[in-house]
């Protein structure tokens, strides 16, 4: 065969599977490079911060001399009183806290400004140190006090090493529920064409929802035996964390299963269902602060579910928190379930109606 008629024959296979292609060739990356617009600076310019005054006796004006200062590095929110801010920085709403005597503008008077960080996240300590002498230099030229800056820190010391454990066993989980289970189905596409004769087909495809959702515990216990073995002092198989592992790998899952049955299990699902994953793995703030990078990022990332899956992993896994304390994260996971599960009986339903297509 020669050259010409080998090129029409790959011409002939690209034009039976032009969908895949358009979507592996065109759609990723794009989407792709969309994703790299939300990196707007390297330099942290928009990360929330906590200005809370000390006590009653802290002036507005007070609170405002350290709300502008600290904006060149962040973007400053209001809170009443020292503990309702250090509990939003262990929930990650913010990321430092501020704390504001009064006398900020008496001229005569030495006051400390304190600042709480969390012990727990290692990715913000050194920018934190680094930003320190800007601050103290910069409230002291703007505050008619002599200010000082004064830091604290609550919760328990972790390393990047210990930091970096939920947030990878949570991307684990995203490529586990969004790409191999969607990819496992699809393999099985002939025995579901049969099973629809035999069976409700939302019952198989809640089986295997079942099944595999179970199987998150084997991450978790390989986690926990890393975790032992490297002496963090912390596991991922407390019921807590398995609670957020589950609904996090339910609502992904649902909703990879959901674009798989939408497509009628064609291959390009799969890599619809990949390009999802890895806009999750991107933008759900696995590492660094959403804000970091930009305020476009940071509205990204919390307006999706899988940031606040990751924010209470870290904080059962880390701190030890309660779902309790994360309660409002967990009714918006719970919300996404049913959400997607609903989003997945639409798409068997609409499957079911068409029929297998290769």
């Amino acid at each position: 065969m020669d050259p010409l008629a080998l090129l029409r024959k790959e011409a002939i296979t690209l034009r039976r599977n032009l969908g895949l292609f358009v979507i592996l060739l065109v759609v990723v990356p794009a989407a792709l490079a969309a994703g790299t617009s939300v990196y707007q600076q390297t330099i942290p310019q928009d990360i929330p911060v906590a200005v809370t005054p000390a006590d009653d006796a802290t002036a507005e004006t007070d609170v405002q001399l350290v709300r502008g200062t600290v904006s060149f590095f962040s973007e400053p929110v209001a809170y009443d009183d020292r503990e309702s801010a250090v509990d939003a920085m262990q929930r990650e709403e913010v990321y430092l806290v501020f704390v504001v005597p009064p006398d900020l503008g008496d001229e005569n008077a030495e006051v400390t400004v304190t600042v709480v960080t969390d012990r727990a996240n290692a990715p913000l300590s050194d920018p934190a140190s680094l930003a320190f002498e800007q601050l103290e230099a910069g409230l002291d030229t703007v505050a008619p006090a002599d200010v000082t800056l004064q830091q604290e820190s609550v919760g328990t010391e972790r390393t990047l090493s210990e930091f970096m454990l939920p947030s990878a066993l949570f991307a684990l989980v995203v490529l586990y529920a969004l790409v191999y289970l969607p990819y496992q189905v699809r393999e099985e596409r002939r025995v579901m064409d049969r099973l629809r004769t035999e069976t409700r087909l939302e019952l198989v495809v809640a089986s295997k929802l079942l099944f595999y959702g179970v199987l998150v515990v084997v991450p978790a216990a390989t986690a926990s035996a890393a975790a032992r073995y490297y002496g963090y002092g912390f596991d991922a198989l407390a019921v807590e964390t398995l609670a957020v592992l589950g609904l996090s790998f339910l609502y992904m899952a649902a909703a990879g299963l959901a674009v798989l049955f939408f497509m009628r299990l064609r291959q390009a699902a799969v890599f619809v269902n990949l390009g999802l994953a890895v806009g999750v793995l991107t933008l759900s703030g696995l590492v660094y602060p959403v804000g970091f990078y930009s305020a476009v990022r940071k509205t990204i990332s919390r307006s999706l579910p899988t940031h606040y899956s990751l924010v209470t992993l870290r904080g059962t896994m880390l701190r030890g928190g309660s779902l309790s304390f994360y309660s409002e994260y967990l009714l918006w996971m719970a919300a996404s379930s049913g959400a997607a599960v609903l989003l997945l009986g639409v798409a068997v339903r609409y499957y079911e109606r068409g029929g297998v297509h290769e």
